[in-house]
């Protein structure tokens, strides 16, 4: 199962994806992607959390929550992914 939400950008799509990059990678994760669309996956202290992106407008990304651990509710993943994209 999957959990799908939008994020409203503050900043450029360029700008915001290289920030979140090198947030997600800095903290041993991965990000491959472009301006377009991608995938991302990171480490939470219960388990693998995977997701993909892509941009719905010049100032929104789409972001699906493709696995996560069973234990960590889609919302609190959701209020920390979009701490990234802010």
């Amino acid at each position: 199962m999957s959990h799908a939400f939008t994020v409203q950008l503050n900043d450029d799509i360029p700008s915001v994806l290289k920030r979140v990059e090198e947030e997600i990678t800095g903290s041993g994760g991965s990000f491959k992607g472009d301006s377009e669309k991608g995938f991302f996956d990171g480490k939470s202290l219960l388990g693998l959390i995977k997701g993909e992106y892509c941009c719905v407008s010049g100032s929104e990304i789409r972001i699906i929550i493709t696995h996560k651990p069973f234990l960590v509710p889609y919302h609190v993943i959701e209020s920390e992914i979009k701490k990234y994209f802010l």
